[in-house]
Formats: structure tokens, sequence, C-alpha cells
């Protein structure tokens, strides 16, 4: 596991930051094998990072947003606090069960024990008590792709953003950021766009929200742009799940209302959303209710008059998520569909008990038609849609017992119900057992009708849409002799009905091993083992599948030879065979070095890696996570035969102002092109430029 090589992690802060992040980040990219990480999931771990959670402020729910603590290790900080205070040290926690030294060095890069002041103070002196953190920054791509270079792209190829963010404590919070990905135009004032009037004022994409919490019998309020997360994901998860579903616990740990990420710019609920207890604080805070309004202006893909016989402007075929604004026929989709979204949340925590109950209704002002095609049967269509559904957590001892069922009604729901059969529920439902402080086994089951309509829906395993999957999930954590750390997951699934190039119903599974040693005082040496088995259409017969089977062997060996001096070597093998192809390889060998020290009395690392591929085809492509900057990230695809290198380095110039810039290139010899589509740049070298300032107040 990724978080194993954090054993190997200096005590300073900085390094420690540095290495949690590129750890996390790397796993992510591993498991998802996406080469875009969603950049709500970026803002929620650097959120961490920036603000490190007070253990000692048991009131807060900001403990969900660790996911590496399981229920009992929560139930044991607030149980110890309880008993003998709050804590002056993180360290006291390894004196209790469950604490080993990996969760311990995970606490102290995220969390933090201070004092917590219960003295009542006026919004005024929050506000004046408050910080704000100002950071903008700027990439672009050397050479110009061919959407530039052929007008197609509107704007110039530069990503431009800025986030402005005021915080006092957990009681108030404020941001407002702004964002203009690379070939989108600075526009300012009405445009047109194939006759449809636009208007846009300065930057693509603008997000913001005031928040405030604990304010009485207010638990949270919110105005903006935010996110809501309950039970398990099948009735109502918007954002970014948890980063590391499928090697840390499988049970989901829903925060309610979230703010939506400064950049993230589909997904994401407008509106306000507010929690309330609905008890008295002196006689319980059990009960409490969140109820939520959202108008949001979706991407959407018009439907053509090749399309239909009707109208064209009646319809939309289906949502665009992108979020990239560049050429005419992306902007023609820009904030075409107005969803509107109402609904609560009545949610009961006594003791070892949770019970939610939550209800959400959608409506689009036009219809959502998809297209005529045979995997499309039981999609949905309509405007209107409602979803409900109930959760449950019971812990017992060392056991803990999840499930969360869900209904989805809709006109189109009960039409396919009644000719197919299916009913359109969603059931996810699981158990976690801890042998020790050390071994520990989770198990999680799910089932998704082909029937079942949500369109803000996460459940763990089922893809990236809530609907037509079932499947099963193991997950075990422990110590072999020797200090061996040892970690498993499998999970085994099936679509009962065809899919986007799957004309057929279709299983797989997904099987990871990893075994991890810290072989002498800041060395780990972490050996992965990966095979996926899936099925997809196969050339030669549209309703035939093949089989498929992808296999990754990974290597690495972490060293911190000094305080300062980190190295990283890792050795990559992948493997893809099909039924009807040639078997396809991959092979990677890089090597990274990092400093972090001081210069002229103020803080600077540097970090630099060189990586040697060889990939045969893109079946067998590897996915490298590499050090990058906040609010950014960099999962490149090795695909083909070539060289990558990149070069960050960051530092404070005074104690209010920081600067950091990466540089990063791709060389492959033998190509005459590097990319695909308008993305395409002519040449065999891609060179890449990013730079940031961050300054606080």
């Amino acid at each position: 596991m990724a978080f194993f090589a954090l054993l190997s992690v200096p005590s300073q802060a900085q390094q420690s930051d540095d290495a949690v992040w590129r750890d996390l980040m790397e796993q992510w990219a591993e498991q998802h094998e996406d080469d875009n990480i969603n950049d709500d999931l970026i803002e929620l771990l650097q959120d961490c990072l920036d603000n490190p959670i007070n253990l000692n402020d048991t009131a807060s729910d900001r403990i969900l947003m660790l996911p590496f603590l399981s229920d009992f290790q929560r139930l044991a900080i607030k149980a110890y606090i309880a008993q003998y205070g709050q804590m002056v040290a993180l360290d006291e926690l390894q004196f209790l069960n469950g604490f080993d030294t990996t969760v311990l060095r995970l606490l102290h890069a995220f969390a933090t024990v201070e004092p917590v002041d219960n003295k009542d103070m006026s919004l005024g002196e929050m506000l004046h008590r408050g910080h704000s953190n100002l950071r903008f920054g700027t990439k672009t791509v050397i050479p110009r792709s061919r959407g530039y270079n052929e007008d197609i792209y509107a704007g110039d190829p530069y990503r431009l953003y800025f986030r402005y963010y005021f915080k006092y404590a957990d009681r108030i919070a404020f941001q407002f950021s702004g964002d203009k990905d690379a070939g989108e135009a600075l526009r300012f004032g009405a445009f047109d766009i194939n006759g449809r009037t636009l208007r846009q004022y300065g930057l693509d994409y603008y997000g913001y929200h005031v928040m405030f919490n604990n304010f009485g019998r207010l638990r949270r309020l919110l105005l903006g742009k935010y996110n809501l997360q309950f039970g398990q994901g099948a009735t109502l998860w918007s954002g970014s799940a948890p980063w590391m579903a499928s090697n840390m616990p499988l049970r989901r740990y829903a925060q309610g209302i979230r703010p939506a990420g400064a950049f993230c710019e589909y997904g994401y609920l407008r509106g306000a959303a507010a929690t309330v207890s609905l008890l008295p604080s002196y006689l319980s805070d059990a009960l409490n209710l969140t109820v939520f309004y959202s108008n949001t202006n979706r991407d959407a893909t018009l439907a053509t008059s090749a399309d239909t016989s009707s109208d064209a402007d009646d319809f939309f075929q289906s949502l665009y998520q992108s979020g990239y604004h560049r050429t005419d026929n992306e902007l023609k989709k820009k904030g075409m569909l107005t969803e509107h979204l109402v609904g609560c949340n009545i949610g009961f925590d006594r003791r070892h008990l949770q019970v939610g109950a939550t209800a959400v209704a959608t409506l689009f002002e036009q219809p959502i038609i998809p297209a005529d095609y045979v995997y499309n049967t039981f999609a949905f269509s309509g405007k209107r849609n409602f979803n409900g559904g109930i959760d449950v957590t019971y812990r017992f001892r060392r056991l803990l017992l999840f499930g969360e069922a869900s209904l989805a009604l809709n006109d189109r729901a009960r039409a396919l119900h009644s000719t197919f059969g299916w009913l359109p529920i969603a059931a996810v439902g699981g158990m976690q057992m801890h042998f020790d402080a050390n071994n520990m086994l989770s198990l999680a089951a799910r089932h998704v009708s082909p029937t079942y309509h949500n369109f803000h829906a996460n459940i763990s395993g089922a893809g990236s849409s809530a609907q037509n999957s079932q499947g099963i999930s193991l997950f075990f954590s422990g110590r072999l002799p020797f200090y061996i750390n040892f970690q498993a997951f499998v999970d085994a699934y099936r679509y009962p009905w065809m899919r986007y190039r799957i004309y057929s119903p279709s299983w797989g599974s997904d099987a990871k091993l990893t075994i991890s040693k810290e072989i002498a005082r800041g060395t780990l040496l972490e050996l992965l083992f990966r095979q996926r088995l899936t099925q997809r259409n196969s050339d030669g017969q549209l309703y035939y599948v093949e089989d498929c089977t992808r296999q990754q062997l990974q290597l690495s060996l972490d060293f911190k030879p000094t305080t300062v001096w980190r190295l990283l070597s890792r050795v990559v093998a992948t493997r893809f065979d099909c039924d009807d192809h040639d078997s396809q390889f991959g092979f990677a060998m890089m090597q990274q070095a990092e400093w972090h020290g001081t210069l002229y009395g103020k803080p600077l690392s540097a970090a630099v890696r060189l990586t040697l591929f060889d990939v045969s085809g893109y079946d067998a492509r590897i996915y490298a996570y590499e050090n990058d900057l906040m609010y950014e990230s960099a999962v490149p695809m090795l695909n083909g035969r070539g060289v990558r290198s990149f070069m960050v380095l960051r530092t404070d110039i005074t104690d209010n102002i920081a600067l950091a810039f990466k540089y990063a290139f791709a060389l492959y010899p033998e190509n005459e092109t590097i990319g695909t589509g308008y993305d395409r740049i002519s040449g065999p070298v891609r060179h890449e430029l990013k730079l940031q300032m961050r300054l606080k107040f």
C-alpha cells in the first residue's frame, strides 16, 4: 500500500506533506487508471493538509475526512478525551489499542491537537481573527497543439486560475475562485455561438460559497456551490468519494453538507443547504435534519434534427461533464439544461446506532431522451426523477454492520419495470471486523438494477454510473511475521445488461495484493501485484464479447538516507491479453530524488524524476503520479517508447509569500506527433510549465 510508504517520511512538516500528497494521489491513479484526478478530491485532500483536523474538537465532524480512521478508532479518541481530558500531543494515541505507527504517521500529517475554546464569540470577532489565503497560477504546454494552430480553440494555450479562501477555525469559511482552462477564451460581456447568446465575465468558471458551522442549533449552513453526501452513496452523494475506496475499509463515511471544489466544473449543486438539530443541545444532538435546494445550469448535448423527427430544441440527449469550453461545439453545450433539486435528510446518531432517511426530487426544465442505441435501453428518459433511501450503521464491539437501500421513481422506471420486471432499486451492505489492532476484514455487496436512475449517486465499485451493476468486494489488512504488512483487495462483479462498447451482459474481477516491509529505519520495500479480468466487444462480431486480462507487477524502494534527502526507485511491468488480439506489454523504470531543507532561513524543497518506458500498446499503458503544485494534478499515461522527466521547486520568499514552479518534458524519439485529436502536437518532444504563488494574510 502507498500508505505504508509514510513509515519512511521524516518529521519535517513540508517533507511529510509532500510525501503524503504524492502517495495518496498515486494510490488514486492506480485504483482508477485515469490521468485526470477530480478537482474536488484534490481540494479535499489539500484542505486536510492546509488546515489539520483538531482531534480535541469532538463536536466537529471534520474527522470524517480521514478515511484511514475506522469507527472504532474514532470512538476510542472520543472516549480517551472524555476520560482524561483534551490531548496535549498526538503521540498519546500510541497507548490506545489500534493506533500503530502507520496511523500515527498519517495523523501527524493530517491532524493536530490544540485546546478547544468553547467561549462564545461574536461574528465580528470571528471575522477579525480569521485568516485569508490567496493562490493564483498558470500552466501551458509547448509546442502548441493542433487546436491552436488551426484556430479551433477559441482561447490561448494558458490555464489561469485563482482561489481566495477565508476561514476562522471550523466556524466560518468563505471561498471565491476562478478558472480558465487552456484553450478557453477570456471574454467580457455577451457573445454569440451559433445563434445563441452567452455571457461571460472574464474567466470561464467561478466557484463560491459561504459556510457557517455550530451556531446554536444550526449545525451547518452553506450558501453557494456545495456537495451532499449521505449513507453509502446509493441515494445522494455528489462530489468525490473517499480517495482510496478500494484499499481502505469499504464503508463510506458521509459528511452531509460539504463545500464544492474551487475548480470542479461539474457534478456540484448550487443554492442553499442547512443542517439543524431537532432537539436542544442540553437534551441531545442525536437527531438532525438537513434540507437543501439547488438550481444548477448543467452542460448538456442538444439533440439534432437527425436524431428525431420532432423539433430539435425540445430535448437533450446526454449530460456533458468534461468542463471544457474551448470550441464552438463545446460552448454550445454550456449551461444548456437547468436542473432543480430539492430534498431532505433526517439522521439519528446515538451510541452504537446510526439511522438516516434521504429523499430527493430532481426536475429538468427540458427532457433528456438518450440516443436510440441498444445499450441505452434502460437509460433515464424524461424530466422528473425521485430517489428515496434508508441507511443504517450498527456497531457491536469489534463488529460493524452497514447498509443502504434506495428506490427510484419516474415514468421511465415504471414502464421498464412493467416490461422487464426489474425493480428500480439500489442496495449496498457490508461488515467490518477488527480482530485486533493489526488485522481487519471488510466485506461489501451491492446490487444496482438496470432500471435504477440517479444523477447524484456514487456507489463504491459500481463504476461511473450508479446503474446496472452487481458485485461483492473483500478487503483484508493484516500483519505477517517479521513485521511484514499485508493487504489484499478483491472485487467480483457483473453487469446484467449491455454497456457502452460491451453489447452483452458481462462480468469481471479486480484483485490487488500489496506486501511491504520497513527493512531498515527510513527504508521501505513494497511489492504490488494487480490483476483485472474484463470483457469487451470483439472486433469481428458485434454481439460477442471477448475475455481480457490485465496484470501489473510493481516493485518500489523508498529510501531516506538523511533528514533532508529522500530517494524513490520503482520498476513497473504490465501485460494485457485478449482472446482475439495479440498480447501487449509495458515496462517502466523510474528514479526520483527529493530534497527538503532551507535557504537563507526559508523552507526550500526540490523534486526530480527520470522515467524510461517501453509500452507496446494502449491496453498495457502505465499510470505514474507525479509531484505537482497545489490544486494541480499530473498522472501521465505512459504509452509507446520514450523518456519522461520533471522538476518541482517550492520556496517561501517571506512568511506570507510562497512560490512554486514545475517543468516537465516527454520525449518520444520514434514519434512524429504526440497526442490525439485537437491536442495533437507536431514533433517528438512535449514541454509543460507551471507557476504558482500563494499569499497569506
